[in-house]
């Protein structure tokens, strides 16, 4: 997660893959903080709002 563009998923091997770069769309806001997991969820926070994705 970077302060401001975006979360960049990348392959967990040597060598370097970007698999996915994610923005939220309508927020152009700071992120200056860890994404957090719990209960199987992601939550993201920036300076705006905090955001949970994942399943109902």
């Amino acid at each position: 997660m970077t302060q401001r563009n975006g979360t960049f998923v990348v392959a967990c091997q040597p060598k370097f893959e970007l698999l996915a770069h994610n923005v939220i769309e309508g927020d152009d806001s700071r992120t200056n903080s860890s994404p957090i997991v719990s209960d199987g969820k992601l939550f993201l926070r920036t300076d705006k709002s905090l955001y949970c994705v994942g399943k109902k």
